[in-house]
């Protein structure tokens, strides 16, 4: 067995090798620290109990006795990747590297559908046969008999019941909690903060200014019509961050494709299993090559505090149902990007439906359970794999461990239409802050429920008349960027987009297209 490490900052001491951070108690716990975390464990139980009680982004490899051992955390924000060969299993931080060793590989069909459809592969499964990785909450042995399992796995059926006032309090007081204990680690640090105009940045901005007011810089991007530029730039004013914005223009990203940075870039990105992420490149790009940040930066980007407050949720997914309708439901909301076959359609609901609890439990727990170790780690919060990529640190706080815990026992009166996040922001940290603002671009319920119901009704409609309605210039100009991607491959689409402006559609066929030059699949 071998472990090949290359992607990451790893720490190792010949037994262990992490990477990433931990908070304990008033710790946290990095490089040498980390390890001796670790290297106390010494059975798999053992094992699997210390990651259960581990808060942070990190992933661990542990050799004992003849197997390798292999974690992330709760989002997989260190991604690992293995496979068997003849002379037994190698483990890497890098998918690519473990597909050339393979003498002939080869695509997994599913999952490029999957890739084509949602923008990541499911389960465990990379686009290459044979090659799997390390899901998000889970642990794997590697060794005569291979054995792998969740060690996070929330309770379907645990719900506390508690009064809106109480649940606003409990909120507000985590929230504080939180942000403290992460900015107090940061104390010495530069940061970061990617600023549109939601509420999930302008909360990370908001704790920002409370407990680390120096040496902070916001930013926002996107084409100069870009709507979230006024109320970002107010915020930031209120506040007295500094901020910049930085215009995305056909100057910008002209040439990108040929440059060596990008070049290198994707493929670290996506490692054969997600999308890579255009959204934040130009920007992060534009502040490391303008020398606007230090080295030694610390990136906070506003993820997922929506979804994990609520903001998926729908009145049908109160039902109790059995798996198959989970999945299908699955489906229909996060596989849409192109359109498939009966057939591709069937096989993608039977590899959901894989991973789902056998019984019937509330479509809300479930769902929101697969879209955290799926959607959420493999391609929301795989888009921060920008900042590591330009040597950065990023922090998520809005996934630490204790938000994730809270949002997962509450009821669901108090996570539809992000109920209690929206109040406890809007009536309390952003009340007291001066930060609600008389025109916000976060949707009222009404209003999303409306457009939910135009989303769908649309694709009733012919084609023509469909792409009619469509407002096909992107705020940040994944219009123009795709244009360039397809150019450069020739227009070959693999499957036509369901929409002329699901963008995403065109850097997956893009990525395949290069993906199958590199490794002469067909």
């Amino acid at each position: 067995m071998k472990i090949k490490l290359q992607q990451h900052k790893w720490e190792n001491n010949g037994r262990v090798w992490a990477t990433g951070f931990i908070i304990s108690g008033e710790q946290r716990l990095v490089n040498h620290e980390l390890l001796d975390y670790f290297n106390a464990v010494s059975d798999l139980t053992e094992f699997i109990d210390i990651l259960r009680r581990a808060n942070g982004q990190f992933s661990v490899i542990i050799k004992s006795a003849g197997e390798i051992w292999a974690a992330t955390d709760r989002l997989r924000n260190y991604p690992l990747f293995y496979s068997s060969f003849s002379h037994g299993y190698v483990i890497s931080d890098d998918c690519y590297e473990l597909t050339k060793l393979r003498s002939d590989p080869q695509y997994d069909n599913i999952s490029v559908k999957c890739f084509l459809s949602a923008g990541y592969v499911i389960n465990n499964n990379t686009l290459i046969k044979d090659v799997f990785q390390v899901e998000a909450g889970s642990y794997i042995v590697l060794g005569e008999n291979f054995k792998s399992g969740f060690y996070y796995n929330p309770d379907y059926l645990k719900i506390i019941e508690m009064s809106s006032s109480a649940a606003s309090e409990e909120l507000k007081d985590l929230i504080y909690k939180i942000f403290s204990s992460h900015f107090k680690f940061l104390q010495t640090r530069f940061i970061a903060i990617p600023l549109s105009g939601g509420f999930d940045s302008r909360l990370v901005a908001a704790m920002c200014a409370r407990f680390h007011p120096d040496n902070v810089l916001c930013y926002t991007y996107g084409a100069k019509n870009n709507p979230e530029v006024a109320p970002a730039k107010e915020v930031a004013k209120r506040m007295g961050l500094n901020w910049i914005n930085i215009i995305y223009d056909s100057e910008l990203i002209k040439g990108f494709l040929s440059d060596d940075t990008f070049k290198k870039y994707y493929p670290c990105a996506s490692n054969l299993s997600s999308m890579f992420f255009m959204q934040d490149y130009f920007a992060v790009k534009y502040l490391h090559e303008n020398k606007l940040v230090p080295d030694d930066t610390v990136f906070i980007p506003g993820i997922s505090g929506d979804m994990l407050a609520g903001s998926h949720l729908v009145p049908e997914m109160k039902k109790r149902v059995k798996s198959d309708k989970i999945a299908e439901m699955i489906f229909k909301e996060f596989f849409g990007l192109v359109r498939l076959n009966n057939q591709e359609e069937s096989d993608i609901r039977e590899s959901i439906m894989y991973s789902l609890p056998a019984g019937k439990y509330e479509t809300w727990k479930v769902t929101e359970s697969w879209d955290r170790k799926e959607r959420q780690a493999k391609f929301i919060v795989n888009s921060a794999r920008i900042y590591s990529y330009f040597g950065y640190e990023y922090v998520i706080p809005l996934w630490d461990n204790r938000l994730i815990d809270f949002f997962s026992d509450l009821p669901f009166v108090l996570k539809h239409n992000k109920k209690l996040y929206d109040y406890v922001l809007t009536q309390n940290i952003f009340k007291e802050l001066n930060l609600n603002l008389k025109k916000e671009l976060n949707p009222l319920p009404v209003e999303k429920a409306l457009q939910r119901f135009k989303e769908k009704a649309k694709f009733f409609l012919p084609d023509t008349l469909r792409d009619r309605l469509i407002d096909i210039k992107s705020p940040i100009l994944y219009d123009e960027i795709t244009r360039l991607m397809l150019d450069d491959i020739g227009e070959r689409v693999i499957l036509s987009p369901r929409q002329a402006n699901y963008y995403n559609s065109y850097i997956t066929q893009w990525y395949l297209s290069k993906t199958s030059k590199l490794f002469n699949i067909r």
